[in-house]
């Protein structure tokens, strides 16, 4: 699955990691800085080591938050509202 988010520009001077760059890009025109796949923690801070921009880090670490499954994450629509009713009713 592919990931996107908004930046504006690239660091000057910065590029991707040799094995990295088959899963990010930066598309200028559009303004998108996209990954493919998993971003693990090990991935995120050879990323964002190379450089102090924070507006890039910033963006990276949104994009990095959005390729990562959260654990536990709520139910959506109305396995959330069974969730509600089957707690009322549960005996404790």
């Amino acid at each position: 699955m592919d990931h996107f988010v908004k930046l504006d520009r690239l660091p000057d001077g910065y590029d991707f990691p040799a094995d990295l760059k088959d899963r990010i890009w930066f598309d200028a025109a559009a303004h998108k800085l996209g990954y493919h796949g998993y971003m693990s923690k090990a991935d995120f801070d050879r990323l964002s080591q190379p450089t102090r921009d924070w507006g890039f880090r910033r963006a990276l670490e949104d994009l990095f938050r959005q390729c990562v499954p959260e654990v536990g994450s709520a139910p959506q629509g109305s396995r959330r509202l069974l969730g509600v009713f089957t707690r009322l009713i549960a005996p404790r």
